[in-house]
């Protein structure tokens, strides 16, 4: 990211506060809509809570979760789909039922069968499992023919061509899809605790806050769940720096 890139996102958000600023002056009504300072300052008085560090605790742990077994489950569907048409029509379906659902309904109906803190989780996997398995597979089907010829020539076993040549080439449709799935993520966890309201969760907090009319106690912890989204969606970008670096490093004459 260059400089000029830098400078024109820094001055885009202070635009954003600017107009929030204005518009929370105009209405003059902490409660529909509170001034940046307040919220800010509400934000720093809730970092010393240690109710406060649980909710985080418990958010973070449930949208790792989420992702992970969202992880395993889109790699084998979505290799396994993209190897084989007849998978690929048979998940079809699943996916575009899930596609189709509005997340709330998948939310009311998790909380007649699991426990409050489960669904989140099991709507957030469900939710992003499409995703990830799509870009998996449309990386699968994208495998150089010639290379997949050539494995068939020089006998590759079904393991081999998989592990060395179908991975390698869905590994940058993978990484976008992950990127994708993780932001929704955070949001859909977020929302399954504020309808499911689990013991701790930021979710579980911001409709504590509601219920008891804190407008500025919802808009700090929004901010909250805003901040764990881009330090996520940070730390993962760095990642794929990483491997993608280690990609170019192993092509021949580098």
């Amino acid at each position: 990211m260059t400089k000029k890139d830098v400078a024109a996102g820094l001055s885009s958000t202070i635009l954003l506060v600017f107009l929030w600023r204005i518009a929370a002056e105009s209405i003059n009504s902490p409660f529909i809509l509170p001034d940046p300072v307040s919220v800010v300052y509400d934000f720093f008085i809730i970092l010393r809570d240690t109710l406060f560090i649980k909710n985080i605790v418990a958010t973070c742990t449930r949208g790792v979760a989420a992702f992970g077994i969202s992880f395993i489950l889109s790699a084998m569907l979505g290799i396994m789909s993209g190897i084989s048409k007849t998978i690929a029509s048979a998940i079809s379906p699943w996916m575009t039922l899930i596609k189709s659902t509005p997340v709330v309904s998948f939310i009311l109906i998790a909380l007649l069968w699991f426990g409050s803190s489960i669904v989140p989780i099991f709507v957030s996997v469900l939710m992003t499992l499409p995703v990830m398995t799509e870009a998996i597979a449309q990386g699968v089907r994208s495998t150089d023919t010639k290379l997949l010829e050539m494995s068939y020539v020089y006998q590759f076993s079904s393991f081999k061509r998989l592990l060395y040549i179908r991975i390698p080439s869905a590994l940058p449709f993978f990484l976008a899809g992950s990127g994708s799935s993780l932001g929704l993520t955070w949001k859909v966890v977020v929302a399954g605790e504020i309808l499911s309201s689990p013991r701790f969760g930021i979710g579980s907090a911001m409709q504590s806050a509601k219920v008891q009319l804190e407008t500025v106690r919802v808009f700090s912890l929004t901010a909250t769940a805003i901040f764990l989204s881009l330090i996520t969606d940070f730390l993962f970008q760095k990642l794929v720096e990483v491997t993608r670096r280690h990609e170019t490093d192993k092509e021949p004459g580098k």
